[in-house]
């Protein structure tokens, strides 16, 4: 289903000759490992539901329990298998997913759209150049749009400074940026010879957010390791990196879902106990799945918001589902 949205959603950049078909078979390969460990929650509740259903179907469940086999007893085979997903989940998303994702985007930017992009991201910066004039970004927060630490630097045919200007914040306000306390400088004969203040200035840049955001780092590209050191880096200059902290617990969080689908599996797949429709078990498994979807996002926006802290936003819905699962074994009946 993902990929068939993927191809059909970029159908006329993929079709466009028989070279870009090749190639966006490629590029639609390199975002398997991304599709596949979203998916993998979802599909190991599923098949447990499946199996479970299949055991009362089978009369298995009952045989298991007058044989003094307990519901915790038969979870164990499941948690062990949990764990084991946990652990590829983690291998997945911190030296498959951003080697892969950062190819997929170089393939569709670069090999695909025929887009070489002059915004480039390196040293935790972002940088390009426009004729003789470049610029550096300290820190770009692509949620907010908001800029930090803005370089501008005009160059000579002889590439000496002519210009310098330093802004300590823009903002993207009625389509253009917006820069507050901009300082100026003019250079000749390897001095400074005039020096502007001004307490706010525009048309310092000319790219939207968007542009911009192809040289930023995405965190869902990161590896757990690469955005720790990332927002240490922020930290030590001074910019607020609550919302990189979402990200970075998430990272953590959301492979424990895992875990959390065996309790889930068990608290409803054991209630068939009279109905053996092995279809109803399946619709179950996607609605759940798509329920901690939901509740899942919605509290990483929170956290975004900076309304729930970092931690508790991305712990929030594991915690939930993980309470409701307990109950629901613990009020099994027996």
């Amino acid at each position: 289903m993902f990929i068939t949205i993927e191809f059909l959603e970029h159908m006329d950049i993929f079709t466009d000759s028989f070279k870009s078909f090749l190639l966006s078979l490629v590029y639609i390969l390199l975002r398997l490992p991304h599709y596949f460990n979203l998916l993998l929650p979802l599909a190991s509740l599923i098949s447990m539901l499946i199996l479970l259903i299949m055991m009362v179907r089978n009369n298995e469940i009952i045989a298991a329990r007058t044989s003094g086999i307990s519901t915790i007893s038969l979870m164990k085979p499941f948690i062990a298998c949990a764990c084991g997903l946990i652990i590829l989940s983690f291998v997945i998303a911190e030296w498959i997913m951003p080697h892969a994702a950062n190819a997929a985007d170089y393939l569709y930017r670069v090999k695909i759209k025929k887009d070489t992009s002059y915004v480039h991201f390196k040293n935790d910066r972002i940088w390009f150049k426009r004729s003789n004039i470049l610029h550096n970004i300290e820190f770009y927060d692509a949620k907010k749009d908001i800029i930090k630490g803005l370089t501008v630097i005009e160059l000579n045919d002889d590439f000496t400074i002519k210009k310098r200007i330093d802004a300590k914040e823009g903002s993207w306000k009625d389509s253009a940026w917006l820069f507050t306390t901009v300082t100026e400088r003019t250079f000749g004969n390897n001095a400074i010879q005039s020096k502007s203040v001004y307490p706010e200035m525009k048309g310092l840049i000319g790219e939207p957010p968007a542009i911009l955001k192809t040289g930023d780092k995405n965190p869902e590209e990161m590896g757990y390791r690469d955005l720790s050191k990332y927002i240490r880096k922020l930290k030590r200059d001074g910019h607020d990196v609550r919302r990189y902290l979402v990200d970075l617990y998430n990272k953590t969080a959301f492979p424990f879902i895992n875990l959390i689908m065996v309790f889930v599996a068990f608290s409803v797949g054991l209630r068939y106990s009279k109905t053996k429709h092995i279809a109803k078990g399946i619709l179950v498994g996607v609605c759940v799945g798509i329920l901690y979807w939901f509740i899942h996002n919605i509290c990483l926006s929170f956290g975004y918001a900076e309304t729930f802290p970092p931690l508790f936003a991305a712990w929030l819905s594991n915690m939930l589902f993980f309470a409701l699962g307990i109950i629901g074994v613990v009020t099994l009946r027996t």
